[in-house]
């Protein structure tokens, strides 16, 4: 059974959500067909939804998705009428009151709901594709929320799990090969990495930049440099940035040992992914939500690099 899901309704703050979902049985059915569908399906719904797209990868069985949910105060009511009208295919319709308009907001700003439309419209295109019906999915999905900020490298891991998919799958050898992925997408300029100049404070520390465009292509080094071993120094500031980049060339195969170290069982089962203090802040929030019997404490281990999760560790047997 799927655990209470763990979300923030933040006016002032972004969100960040790792999502999962995986077909029913296991069975292969996401051919290139289907996950140019799944991709085009989720930038469409940005426009109608109120989030963004940092990371995906799309499997034969499965996806991962990295999602941003923006402040609800940072959309004022003119775009949002603008999302009602695309939403409800009605460039006439507007909002009956003040209470329609609000829970509307509340709507797309919620990560079940936004979620929930993506699959439901793929699922209903996939059944009328291939003349099938009922259930596509084996379950709800899964979601965990990412800490994105300096105290923690989680959002780096993150992004390495999922571009790593396809390379831990045996299907190439580096994820920028791989076309149903945000790394890729990345690296041909993409949609999907206009935002990361937005982190270029977070995790490039020390290292100079003229324009948004430099922060990006230092951003997305930085990131590579993380998949290639810099998870291995405890901070990534400046000197440690220099001195790895002296060391390793950024076109370099990624190694077994690299492969496994971004390969944590927490990721799709969790809560919360972070700081230690950022898990127990999460942990006083949502305790009473979760109903839990048990005491539930921050949950990390030497190579995770001092990052949590909201998941026991299971007792050996």
């Amino acid at each position: 059974m799927a655990h209470n899901r763990v979300k923030e309704s933040c006016s002032d703050q972004s969100v960040y959500y790792l999502v999962t979902n995986r077909i029913a049985g296991g069975r292969m059915l996401f051919r290139d067909q289907e996950k140019q569908k799944l991709k085009d399906l989720l930038f469409k719904g940005c426009a109608r939804f109120s989030y963004q797209l940092i990371d995906y990868v799309f499997m034969d069985n499965h996806f991962h998705l990295l999602i941003k949910i923006p402040p609800t105060s940072q959309m004022d009511d003119v775009e949002l009428l603008q999302r009602f009208r695309l939403h409800k295919q009605n460039e006439e319709i507007t909002f009956i009151n003040s209470a329609q308009k609000d829970d509307f907001r509340d709507q797309i700003h919620d990560i079940s709901f936004v979620i929930g439309n993506f699959e439901q419209r793929f699922v209903q295109w996939f059944n009328k594709e291939h003349s099938s019906w009922g259930r596509l999915f084996g379950q709800r999905f899964d979601s965990e929320m990412i800490e994105v900020s300096a105290q923690s490298d989680s959002l780096l891991r993150v992004m390495a799990y999922i571009s790593l998919n396809p390379v831990r799958a045996g299907i190439v050898s580096d994820p920028k090969n791989f076309h149903f992925c945000g790394y890729s997408d990345r690296l041909a300029g993409g949609d999907i990495g206009k935002s990361d100049d937005e982190f270029f404070d977070l995790f490039c520390r020390g290292i100079e930049a003229n324009d948004i465009r430099d922060k990006q292509k230092n951003f997305r080094e930085v990131f590579r440099a993380y998949m290639l071993g810099l998870r291995r120094y405890e901070n990534a500031d400046s000197q440690t940035l220099a001195e790895f980049f002296r060391e390793v060339n950024l076109s370099e195969e990624l190694a077994w040992d690299d492969l496994f170290i971004h390969k944590c069982r927490f990721f799709t089962k969790c809560l919360v992914i972070g700081s230690e203090a950022f898990v127990r802040e999460k942990l006083v929030k949502f305790s009473a939500k979760m109903k839990w019997k048990k005491i539930h404490e921050p949950y990390t281990e030497d190579e995770w690099n001092d990052i949590y999760s909201l998941k026991p560790r299971r007792k050996s047997g």
